[in-house]
């Protein structure tokens, strides 16, 4: 592929690590526990361990792939 297509999906990928990060939030916020109803502590707790696991890879994963496609794009090959 050519540099600027490189740069061009490198950023692209960096890019979709915002969207992840934001519906991480959102997931979160929804299931707080309050006084007025929502998820039994535990159940939050739970929720908590496993967005944290999902997306923290998921954003790792994205972010890598966008640094090799950055460092492709310069014409500088490394093995991981």
């Amino acid at each position: 592929m050519s540099p600027s297509a490189l740069r061009l999906l490198s950023l692209v990928i960096g890019g979709a690590a915002l969207p992840l990060f934001g519906l991480y939030a959102l997931l979160i916020f929804i299931s707080i526990p309050n006084a007025t109803g929502g998820m039994e502590p535990i159940m939050a707790t739970i929720c908590y361990t496993a967005f944290t696991c999902i997306f923290g890879a998921l954003i790792t994963v994205a972010i890598n792939f966008s640094l090799q496609l950055s460092r492709e794009a310069k014409g500088a090959h490394r093995l991981p």
